[in-house]
């Protein structure tokens, strides 16, 4: 996708009345390393096109998993909890947070000998929190970074069954010891601090693992997933991107529909927050064949101003955490202040996103500051800068995009190409609202 584009002025003509996001990067990721330990021949459709799910592929490939990739269908060849028999060379997961992590676990409790990599940014990312409780269960990891963090080493050898706790509010450690948890020689028993997005624990139970959750705790039983056919739904934080530049667009006192969004609770956090601030939003499940997941339609439609106030508390903040950037861009047009509390988590993301969506807003001329867990944004009117870098961070730039269109548009984006890790079509999707010349 291109790096830079200049913006034309928003028209109010200009705008879809029906959209479909695309695929769940998140279900995604999760759906090929099941398949890869599944029991037999999977089918996955409509995987997202994106970088992170790239990196996914990349590294079963080199793991040795049969991987048959036709556009987004992927046919995978799964090996079992354990079966991986890679020694002596590194494992690259790219950018990929979420690859890196589960892989440490699956890899964990196999025969593999190797170690698991990143690119600089992911070098960066926290994996402490991942490293202690895997191995509570008899995981054999060296970390060479400092912290605790990539590279890691993984010698592969039977885990054993325990109770571990998670000490932070993501669900990515939870998704992990489940999945290590499949080759353990008893039960896993997970205690958590929040109940996050629960898309493994769904998956898993759909392939026939016994998997049973309450709100603070897992337990999971070993076993083999079933070999399964998954058409992935639509990613609500693509749909976010899509209702935050329609909002932010002379059209936003119409109605927006998006169409086959994954609608589950744990990731509904915008919408519930921009309802509680004011916009008029509405889903209806329909009838979700071929998913673990419920699936549906998102109604969108404005108020030209949102009212601003707090948004905070754990489980909503965990449902919502990668969209608040775009909630913060989104109120800098409200009737008074908003405060975002409770997401601390956001320091630890691909760079620290709370400082970042401070320094976004600021270059906008909004007045933002920082708190230790979130930030606070006065109104304003935003006036776009003649020419504005992005960070290297998909969901600032898609935070960036709004701001450009609240702003009326007419200035240069530099650093689009960021959010090729989750949405290589956001400059295609940007065009719908706003003339976009790439340069």
């Amino acid at each position: 996708m291109p790096a830079r584009i200049r913006l034309g002025r928003p028209h109010p003509g200009n705008g879809p009345v029906r959209a479909k996001p695309h695929a769940d990067k998140a279900m995604s990721q999760r759906a090929t390393l099941l398949a890869a330990i599944a029991d037999g021949q999977s089918h996955l459709r409509n995987l997202a096109d994106c970088r992170d799910t790239a990196s996914n592929l990349r590294a079963l490939e080199q793991l040795g998993v049969p991987v048959h990739v036709e556009g987004t269908s992927v046919t995978i060849d799964g090996v079992g909890p354990g079966g991986f028999d890679f020694r002596g060379e590194t494992v690259d997961a790219g950018n990929s947070a979420t690859t890196a992590r589960l892989l440490i676990a699956v890899l964990a409790g196999s025969r593999a000998d190797c170690v698991v990599d990143g690119n600089d940014l992911l070098r960066d990312r926290p994996m402490d929190w991942l490293i202690e409780p895997l191995r509570q269960v008899g995981a054999d990891l060296t970390c060479f970074g400092p912290k605790e963090r990539l590279p890691v080493r993984v010698a592969g050898r039977q885990l054993r069954g325990g109770t571990v706790d998670v000490e932070i509010d993501s669900a990515q450690p939870v998704s992990a010891m489940l999945f290590a948890g499949l080759a353990a020689d008893g039960e896993v028993v997970i205690r958590r601090r929040t109940a996050a997005r629960d898309h493994t624990e769904r998956m898993l139970r759909w392939t026939g693992v016994d998997v049973r959750a309450a709100r603070n705790q897992v337990i999971l039983t070993p076993g083999t997933p079933r070999a399964f056919e998954l058409t992935v739904p639509g990613d609500p934080s693509a749909a976010a991107v899509l209702a935050a530049l329609h909002l932010a667009s002379p059209r936003a006192s119409s109605s927006l529909l998006l169409d086959d969004v994954c609608l589950n609770p744990t990731r509904l956090g915008f919408f519930r927050a921009l309802r509680s601030l004011g916009a008029d939003i509405t889903w209806q499940e329909g009838a979700g064949a071929g998913s673990p997941e419920p699936v549906g339609t998102i109604e969108v439609r404005g108020p030209l101003r949102l009212a601003g106030g707090t948004v905070g508390g754990k489980e909503l903040i965990q449902a919502g955490i990668d969209e608040l950037p775009l909630l913060a861009a989104l109120c800098c047009r409200a009737d008074r202040p908003l405060v975002i509390e409770d997401a601390a988590e956001l320091r630890d993301k691909d760079i620290d996103r709370i400082t970042a969506t401070v320094e976004l807003l600021t270059q906008f001329g909004i007045e933002a500051s920082a708190t230790s867990e979130g930030l606070i944004a006065a109104p304003s009117e935003p006036k776009p800068p003649a020419e504005l870098s992005l960070p290297r961070d998909h969901r600032l730039v898609f935070a960036g995009c709004v701001l450009a269109v609240l702003a009326g548009g007419e200035l240069v984006l530099d650093g689009v190409d960021a959010a090729a890790t989750s949405y290589p079509a956001l400059v295609e999707d940007l065009a719908t609202y706003v003339p976009v010349e790439v340069l």
